[in-house]
């Protein structure tokens, strides 16, 4: 009972300090904020290439099929100009990546090829190779919708039921970076912190074992981790995504928990260790944001390299990202699924509760 009573007092003192110093929890949840709003400003165009479009009057018979088909590429944010001249001067104030000029005779049978000029600002080789990609994809829809066709058609067979657009995507990846970076913060600023204040003495001496120390530290920092969770979730259910059902919120709800334990463990073990503040801090952001790039934030783990895949797989980062994408979206990032996936995330669970109670033990023994 003492050691309960004693984990209680812990939580309790814990989270009054936050209370009075809520610069960890300001950091977890200003941070994957922060990053939210930049991958928003950038999302908001889908990352599409700036193109300026002029379409010469009186327009052609197939002028409206051709900004149709380039506007179904997927890749331009198209933007009108009234003259040629418009175009090119959007080209050279670095406005437009490309210059598209729709062919004046765009017309079924005519006397020979229309041409599709466009100037390339080649300077970025991300854009211009998307460019060099949707212009042909672009024609070839033009063409198939032209009398006669093509020879040959195409066919899409969709692996989901819907596309999941990227700032949804990359929203609920920094809900993980929320959890990753807060638990670290948080765990490892607690402990970091008693040493620093000289508090350290009073729980070494209260007739109490270490592990109810630990539990309480634990308690405290889960309270915390859920309310800046819940801040972040509701900036991504804001930014358009959603658990599907009630049972996809408990998925949720169950992987925010585990991975908060799981980080907050591994904190508190870098903070029995570190003993500093100053220290514990730049640590979490060290480690939490490149295990966060590459576990997956952006796309399937397996779309990555190599290296990156394999080094990822065995953090917990990754599990808890897949297991989110899942809750979400439903689909695994990961291969393996829930039969690998939660496994993985109970186990580095359990061995991250043990780091932080041998951490603490050992940094609390007499010397």
């Amino acid at each position: 009972m003492n050691g309960l009573r004693g984990a209680a007092a812990v939580l309790r003192n814990d989270l009054a300090l936050a209370r009075a110093e809520p610069l960890a929890t300001i950091l977890a949840v200003v941070l994957p904020l922060n990053f939210l709003v930049l991958f928003m400003l950038f999302a908001l165009s889908g990352g599409r290439v700036p193109a300026a479009l002029y379409v010469p009057r009186p327009a052609a018979p197939g002028s409206a099929q051709m900004v149709t088909a380039l506007r179904d590429a997927l890749t331009f944010d198209l933007r009108p100009v009234p003259t040629r001249a418009a175009a090119t001067d959007q080209l050279g104030r670095g406005e437009a990546v490309v210059a598209i000029t729709v062919p004046p005779d765009l017309a079924p049978g005519g006397d020979g090829p229309a041409v599709l000029a466009f100037t390339l600002d080649n300077e970025n080789a991300d854009f211009a190779d998307d460019v060099r990609r949707a212009l042909p994809l672009a024609l070839l829809s033009f063409t198939a919708q032209q009398p006669g066709g093509l020879p040959v058609g195409w066919r899409e067979v969709d692996t989901y039921r819907s596309d999941v657009g990227f700032l949804a995507y990359i929203a609920v990846s920094l809900l993980t970076v929320s959890i990753l970076v807060g638990g670290l913060l948080t765990g490892g600023r607690s402990v970091a912190g008693e040493w620093e204040r000289g508090t350290i003495k009073e729980l070494l001496l209260a007739p109490v074992p270490p592990w109810a120390v630990v539990a309480g530290k634990l308690g405290a920092g889960v309270v915390q981790g859920l309310v800046s969770a819940a801040l972040v979730l509701g900036a991504v259910i804001a930014a358009g995504a959603h658990p599907a059902s009630w049972s996809d919120l408990g998925s949720v709800a169950a992987v925010t928990v585990l991975a908060l334990v799981a980080f907050l463990s591994l904190g508190l073990a870098a903070g029995s260790l570190m003993r500093r503040v100053n220290s514990v801090t730049p640590l979490a952001f060290a480690v939490g944001l490149p295990l966060f790039f590459i576990s997956g934030p952006f796309g399937p783990l397996g779309w990555s390299g190599a290296a990156a895949s394999v080094v990822a797989r065995v953090f917990p980062v990754a599990y808890a990202n897949a297991a989110l994408q899942h809750a979400f979206h439903g689909y695994w990032t990961l291969h393996g699924g829930a039969a690998l996936v939660w496994p993985v995330l109970a186990a580095w669970t359990a061995a991250a509760l043990a780091a932080s109670a041998w951490s603490y033990g050992r940094a609390a023994a007499p010397h």
